[in-house]
């Protein structure tokens, strides 16, 4: 099983297609169940995920069923002072408080570029002492596209990466970091698969601002039907015909959503790569949502 479970969702309203806002604890416990069932067995999270970790937390069964990846919220900052250093050590020890946890699959710099600034090897040496007594598994960041991935090849902490990959982004892809990453022997999670459920919704209900492109999502829409596949089993499709993905990051709001995602992702899996038509589109204002307005 290649899907992991974003956990955005049970602390944030998050998603463009997302109407129904955040799910009750009552559901979150009926998702979790269910993915473990489903033999799903890592959740990603972060600081920044709202009430996400305190949610995961009152899931009692939760260690013994899932691995947790989780993140360091941004610097607003050009570089770490030694107060900084010492906020953000407290940030990792909360994480563990949170969680109610004593280890972690993953920690990642939520914004890539923390991971190379002036002062902070203080904390990453800190980080690498955790992982030493085993209380993190691997240390990484979330990287967008654009994002160099040279860097990561010069530093020796760096041993998991999380990226956008969906049928409009392949920008890892086409600029060789997928192999480069996996040859070097890093971990690679992806996100964004549903583009935050842009990929899933009805052309009519697109604001005025995804205009320009509704050419390339009309033409994904028919590939769904020529392939006689919903939205989201193509959605799936073109993530997990790339072999370097590890975990493929999917997001829910309710037990039924996790339903329907499952069912896709074993459709997804026999659709055949050579089929699949090259959509990307190179445009961050389509696939950033963080440009979207």
């Amino acid at each position: 099983m290649r899907l992991a479970l974003g956990t955005v969702q049970f602390g944030l309203d998050y998603g463009i297609s997302n109407k129904s806002g955040r799910p009750s604890l009552s559901e979150v416990e009926r998702i979790l169940r269910l993915a473990n069932t489903e033999n799903i067995k890592l959740l990603d999270t972060a600081l920044g995920y709202g009430e996400s970790h305190q949610s995961l937390a009152k899931y009692q069964p939760l260690h013994s069923q899932f691995s947790i990846v989780t993140k360091l919220p941004p610097l607003q900052a050009n570089m770490f002072t030694q107060a900084d250093v010492e906020l953000y050590i407290r940030y990792v020890e909360q994480c563990f408080s949170d969680l109610k946890c004593s280890s972690l699959k993953a920690l990642l710099f939520h914004q890539a570029s923390d991971a190379f600034k002036l002062g902070v090897k203080p904390l990453i040496d800190y980080l690498v002492k955790q992982q030493q007594k085993c209380r993190i598994e691997k240390l990484g960041v979330s990287i967008y596209s654009g994002t160099p991935i040279s860097l990561f090849f010069e530093s020796n902490f760096i041993n998991l990466v999380q990226l956008p990959f969906n049928v409009f982004d392949d920008y890892f892809k086409k600029a060789g970091a997928l192999k480069a990453l996996a040859s070097h022997g890093v971990e690679i999670h992806s996100r964004s698969c549903f583009l935050q459920g842009l990929l899933l919704m009805p052309i009519e209900q697109l604001t005025p601002y995804f205009h320009p492109w509704l050419a390339q999502l009309e033409m994904f829409h028919k590939q769904a039907k020529h392939h006689n596949v919903s939205l989201l089993t193509l959605c799936l499709a073109y993530v997990v015909k790339e072999p370097e993905i590890k975990q493929i990051l999917v997001g829910v709001n309710s037990e039924q959503e996790l339903i329907e995602i499952l069912e896709a992702y074993q459709k997804a899996t026999t659709i055949d790569p050579k089929e699949l038509i090259n959509m990307a589109v190179d445009d961050p204002k389509l696939t950033n949502p963080a440009l979207w307005n």
